[in-house]
């Protein structure tokens, strides 16, 4: 997954969102927040998983930055949060609530 923390290093995000995401990581928990995030789909693999969520995390960018009534901030935070763990190699299975 070396690829994977690049790029999340190559990420331009507010700081604050970023320490929300951190701190969210004690907190996360597959069988509850992978649904929120991925719709509960545990089946891929994690480099599927990581792609997945990064595609979700630039479109919440993207309604961020264009100030979007539709952002969400709370959902923006699981999934930097989700890919936070995925990078770091854990997998959903392994994580199951």
């Amino acid at each position: 997954m070396l690829n994977s923390h690049a790029q999340l290093n190559t990420l331009q995000r507010p700081k604050l969102l970023i320490r929300a995401a951190r701190a969210a990581i004690v907190e996360f928990r597959w069988g509850r927040d992978l649904k929120m995030v991925n719709g509960g789909n545990g089946s891929l693999n994690p480099q599927q998983l990581f792609n997945t969520l990064m595609e979700e995390e630039n479109r919440l960018n993207e309604e961020r930055v264009c100030r979007d009534a539709a952002y969400n901030v709370r959902k923006h935070i699981r999934v930097l949060t989700a890919l936070m763990v995925v990078a770091a190699g854990s997998h959903p299975k392994q994580h199951a609530a």
